[in-house]
């Protein structure tokens, strides 16, 4: 049995076209559910409410000596409004929100700048979503990349 070599499939993160490199990133998601209790009762009777928004929880980090422009570079794109490409090294391309951001940065790691950030997925078709930096990212993260997140689109 062959061995996937992770190395060549992984694609490089971004969002909206600003590179980032990925230390952990967690997906939370599930059904929401209306937990209903009756006085005297010992049964409990859930109701599937629908799904609950998923959200990636991403830890992610800038190196070396223009860490501190690629900081601003992020923080940037987690500020304007709208969703924008998020692309995951596993997950390919998504249209995603960033619904809030930490930058964190220690005294014994100057090149060293990691930011944790919440990305919630479009529900929206993104066609009428994407601006030419997205697209261009995209297309910049290699052709299969590209082919795979315009695929998703229709």
């Amino acid at each position: 049995m062959a061995v996937r070599d992770w190395r060549k499939t992984l694609l490089p993160a971004s969002f909206r076209g600003v590179p980032f490199f990925i230390d952990g990133e967690d997906l939370s998601g599930g059904r929401r559910l209306a937990k209903h209790t009756y006085a005297g009762g010992e049964v409990t009777l859930p109701e599937d409410m629908g799904k609950a928004v998923e959200s990636f929880d991403v830890t992610g980090y800038l190196v070396g000596d223009d860490a501190d422009i690629k900081a601003k570079a992020i923080q940037a794109a987690c500020s304007v409004a709208g969703p924008g490409m998020l692309i995951m090294p596993m997950d390919g391309g998504m249209m995603a929100y960033a619904e809030g951001f930490r930058r964190t940065r220690e005294k014994d790691r100057i090149y060293y700048i990691r930011f944790d950030v919440t990305f919630i997925p479009d529900g929206a078709l993104p066609v009428s979503a994407l601006s030419i930096g997205d697209v261009s990212a995209v297309v910049a993260s290699g052709f299969s990349a590209a082919a795979s997140a315009f695929a998703r689109l229709f």
